[in-house]
């Protein structure tokens, strides 16, 4: 580089800074809506669903508790098989898909909860026994999310902030009191918990807590990162809930409040938002979970708006 255009470089550099601009080291992000999941029918009225993405079959599971079922959609975004609580297996409250093709439901009733093992057809094949769980996820322990990461099951009680990890015969491998490891009191613990709950393809669990307008990391070793601010304008939090991360370390965290989703880069760098307050099609009403696939993002939302779904790009 010649020494004038090296210094032009700087200057530039240094009067972004000095305006409060941070020079753009990736190329922009933008997203664009695509369409909402449906059935032949058109669009599903959905509220609220619970919602995972199969990265290596790239088809779409949807929990609804409202009408007991879970659906299936294939990349276009049209339901492609459907199943639901005809099998006595209670009121299911998520699913999720290994990579050998086997569904894992997890349904709670009474103060209970039971996970299944389904085929591809959503067909009950087992019930897991889960052995070598340590006390601490026997008592004060009802999960309500469960999710498969590179062969292994987390299953999760944002209630009281804990992961349990086994294997997909239901063998405890090991497990996270995330409140703990964040310090915090019973009553802190108490008066927060966990809304929007993911793990990411290194086993980095990421998770939002609203009341404190922030979002974390916490590493399979146990170290925390964390970002996020309160705030109205563009990458603050207001009431944060979903949050998912794709291949190329991009984290995305929805706002209830705002009616957006954030995306920030790798190192918590806020990079765009899209959505906001609407009824439009490429709009948001109050979203909640989210789900990544590729450059697809599946956002649920409230009102009947169902699960729509944008399109992520570079310009």
């Amino acid at each position: 580089m010649k020494t004038g255009t090296f210094s032009i470089a700087v200057v530039t550099i240094l009067l972004l800074l000095a305006a409060g601009t941070r020079p753009s080291l990736a190329a922009d992000l933008r997203a664009a809506y695509i369409y909402t999941l449906s059935d032949f029918n058109g669009p599903l009225p959905y509220n609220w669903v619970s919602i995972f993405a199969d990265m290596d079959k790239h088809e779409v599971y949807v929990t609804d508790t409202g009408d007991k079922t879970v659906r299936i959609f294939n990349e276009s975004g049209m339901e492609i098989f459907r199943f639901g609580d005809d099998g006595g297996l209670g009121p299911i409250t998520a699913a999720t898909v290994t990579a050998s093709g086997d569904i894992y439901l997890l349904s709670r009733g009474g103060h209970g909860y039971t996970v299944t093992r389904c085929n591809f057809r959503g067909e009950p094949q087992a019930q897991l026994a889960f052995r070598n769980l340590p006390p601490e996820f026997t008592v004060d322990f009802l999960p309500d999310t469960i999710q498969s990461r590179e062969g292994r099951l987390y299953l999760v009680d944002r209630n009281f902030m804990k992961v349990a990890v086994t294997e997909p015969d239901g063998t405890f491998v090991t497990g996270y009191n995330l409140a703990a490891i964040l310090g915090l009191t019973d009553k802190k613990r108490e008066d927060s918990g966990i809304v929007g709950f993911t793990v990411d393809r290194q086993g980095n669990l990421l998770f939002t807590i609203p009341v404190f307008f922030a979002a974390y990391e916490v590493s399979p070793d146990r170290k925390v990162r964390t970002f996020g601010s309160r705030g109205s304008s563009p990458g603050k939090f207001n009431i944060v809930s979903g949050i998912a991360a794709d291949d190329k370390g991009n984290i995305y965290v929805a706002d209830t409040l705002r009616c957006v989703v954030m995306i920030f880069d790798r190192e918590f760098n806020f990079r765009t938002e899209f959505g906001y307050r609407g009824l439009e099609p490429g709009n948001l009403i109050a979203p909640m979970e989210l789900a990544v696939d590729g450059d697809r993002v599946y956002v649920a939302q409230t009102r009947s708006r169902g699960v729509s779904v944008f399109r992520v790009f570079t310009n």
